[in-house]
């Protein structure tokens, strides 16, 4: 863990601008600074950010926040992977908390592996590029591909020399340890100081995780007479196969900006397709999916289209393996290509558009797909076609929403020649077969450790909280709670300052104090939870002596990301300041000017807050009493009904008490404020 002073060191030189623009281009607009946002297609700027607030936010898809979240967001990384980002960038030293003997031998042994792995990339990139040997055989097998040198660079390409232990010899020079060489698989040991390089004489495809660590390596042969066309590295503390996908680190960010995910089968059809223009897409290596691989498509999105030859062995692939993409929820799309293409060919006779259009043309949803090649598999033959009710029973059961079983129920009724009713019937049977042999889900906590690839690799990720959210949230009173809010996130530690009516005295006031002592003296508490926690942070924050951060931007950056995105999206402001209030400014040349200027926005500024807070207050205990009033007329209609006079009387009563303390509120608003300063 890293050590609060150090977070928030990062968080005071984290500049929004700074962080943004290393991403994409920013134009000027007033105070602010606009752009293309980087997480849909945006053909007008959408995407401002805001200096003065250090956050950003685009108004078309909702996507915003910090210089953190936005690091998260953009480069797909846990937390602490974008604090150590920010950290890099504004030469920070980390400091993280003291681990056990345990923890740093474990932290120890995966660091020192993940830079051996970086120092064999740099040393097979090196041998392809400036040996002879790697030049002429190894460069030239790329070139013949069709892959560009830009392309070659990108994906880290390399080339192990084709001799015996080249490769283990120069890494124990550099200082590399025998224990670690082993535990990678870089190179083989046996008796009588036996050693070998296992990638000899191959090219070489460096696998990365999401953060861009090179964890693994796979290694195709030039040689005809090789048995072994290509060789993976073997599982590692660091690399578990059945939980990366090749090619995510340099699709994660389109895959979130298209929301879908081309998958295909191995490297060269990932890099072709690079090349083409699409760079949404990942390969599961030639081996069946598997849960820890869908999960990591799902961290990014919820829509895949498998892309698979056109031939027999093709068909029959895209078979395999989809009912776990199915189950875990995500939508399945199927491409065939033409006869004797694959993704690596088929995308080079491509532009990006041309192959885009091919795929829409021609994709089909999985279970239609596998409908209608079980109907052309089982021709005239009754058995076969008795099969196929119960094969597309087992694969439309998979699917979890209900809403989307019903959808292909309907299609599939409709292809077979089937009872919809029959249909139904198999599925819920099949359901609950599936629901009691399953002693867990298929997501088990993100939090646990064991079930990712190291916990640093977790990504967090919480939806922003939209104005329909607000619309339909179950807590009635959440709009009137939401605006106070505002004002403490944006003014909470702002002072207002007001002349006593009888002694002329300045009384002054924080806004945070104001409201907080307003909701205890009335006993009342905010009825969203979520607010209520925001609120009683933001009033212990705004205790402190010198605080390193302002209250506002101690909780834009709040660790949990729940908070901050709310936090974010209700003090992100729709409008922004417009000509005429910068060329005002201009137009004042004295400093004389200036001082007088800065003394009337102060005054018109204390009187704002005088005017707006209170009424704040009065309108959200209003609709209290409103509320109030509604569930007491409701239970007197009832008690009307039941004929209980006794009833009656008591909730009138109550009705009455609560107009006396409506009367004494307003009373109340009146006496606090009634002077302008």
């Amino acid at each position: 863990m890293i050590d609060n002073l150090t977070i928030e060191r990062i968080q005071s030189a984290a500049q929004i601008y700074d962080v943004v623009s290393d991403f994409i281009t920013l134009r000027k607009r007033g105070v602010n600074y606009v752009g293309l946002c980087p997480f849909h297609e945006d053909k007008t700027p959408s995407f401002y950010v805001s200096p003065a607030k250090n956050i950003c936010k685009c108004f078309a898809c909702g996507e915003g926040g910090t210089p953190i979240h936005f690091i998260m967001k953009h480069e797909q990384l846990s937390y602490v992977e974008a604090l150590k980002h920010l950290a890099k960038k504004y030469g920070i030293e980390v400091k993280e908390t003291e681990l056990s003997d345990e923890q740093k031998q474990a932290q120890g042994d995966r660091e020192a592996m993940f830079i051996l792995n970086g120092f064999a990339q740099k040393t097979f990139t090196n041998n392809l590029f400036d040996t002879k040997e790697g030049r002429d055989i190894a460069l030239s097998y790329f070139e013949e591909r069709g892959f560009r040198e830009d392309i070659i660079k990108k994906f880290q390409l390399g080339y192990c020399l084709d001799q015996k232990d080249s490769f283990t010899q120069q890494a124990i020079k550099s200082g590399y340890k025998q224990e670690y060489l082993e535990k990678t698989g870089l190179t083989f040991f046996g008796e009588n100081n036996y050693q070998a390089d296992r990638f000899r004489g191959r090219v070489m495809f460096p696998v990365h995780t999401i953060s861009g660590k090179v964890i693994a390596f796979g290694g195709r042969t030039l040689k005809k007479d090789d048995k072994a066309k290509y060789v993976n590295s073997p599982e590692s503390e660091i690399y578990h196969k059945s939980n990366e996908l090749y090619g995510i680190y340099f699709a994660r960010q389109s895959m979130v900006k298209y929301d879908k995910c081309f998958l295909v089968e191995g490297y060269t059809d990932v890099i072709s397709m690079h090349q083409a223009g699409i760079e949404n897409v990942v390969a599961s290596s030639g081996t069946a999916l598997t849960l820890g691989q869908i999960r990591l498509i799902h961290r990014f999105t919820a829509n895949v289209t498998v892309l698979y030859d056109g031939d027999s062995a093709g068909i029959k692939a895209a078979v395999r393996g989809i009912d776990l993409l199915l189950e875990a929820g995500l939508n399945i799309k199927i491409v065939l290509l033409p006869e004797g293409e694959d993704p690596d060919s088929f995308s080079k006779k491509q532009s990006a558009s041309s192959f885009i259009e091919y795929i829409k043309t021609n994709e089909v949803d999985f279970v239609q797909f596998k409908a209608d090649l079980l109907i052309k598999d089982a021709g005239n033959d009754p058995v076969k076609k008795a099969n196929i009710i119960t094969e597309v029973v087992n694969t439309i059961a998979l699917i979890p929403e209900e809403i989307i079983r019903s959808l292909y129920v309907k299609e599939c009724s409709r292809l077979l020649g089937v009872d919809e009713r029959l249909l139904v019937h198999n599925i819920a049977k099949k359901r609950q077969e599936i629901l009691v042999q399953k002693k867990k889900t298929i997501y088990p906590d993100p939090e646990n450790p064991d079930n990712v690839v190291g916990a640093t690799e977790t990504i967090p990720t919480t939806p922003i909280r939209t104005d329909k959210d607000i619309a339909i949230s179950s807590f009635p009173l959440d709009k009137y709670e939401r605006e106070i809010l505002e004002y403490v996130i944006k003014y909470g530690t702002q002072t207002m300052t007001y002349k006593d009516p009888e002694t002329q005295e300045a009384i002054s006031f924080r806004v945070i104090d104001f409201i907080v002592s307003d909701l205890v003296d009335d006993e009342l508490a905010f009825e969203n939870p979520k607010y209520k926690r925001i609120l009683d942070e933001a009033y212990e924050y705004s205790k402190q002596e010198n605080p390193n951060l302002s209250l506002e931007q101690y909780l834009l950056n709040h660790i949990d990301t729940e908070i901050s995105q709310l936090v974010i999206d209700i003090s992100t402001e729709r409008y922004i300041l417009g000509k005429r209030y910068t060329q005002t400014v201009e137009r004042i040349n004295s400093e004389e000017d200036k001082a007088e200027l800065e003394k009337e926005k102060a005054a018109k500024f204390n009187q704002m807050l005088l005017d707006k807070v209170p009424y704040l207050m009065f309108n959200y205990k209003d609709a209290i009493i409103k509320q109030k009033e509604k569930d007491i007329n409701e239970k007197i209609m009832a008690s009307i009904k039941d004929n209980n006079i006794s009833q009656q009387l008591e909730l009138v009563k109550e009705l009455l008490v609560l107009q006396d303390f409506k009367k004494t509120i307003a009373r109340q608003l009146g006496e606090r404020i009634v002077v302008r300063m």
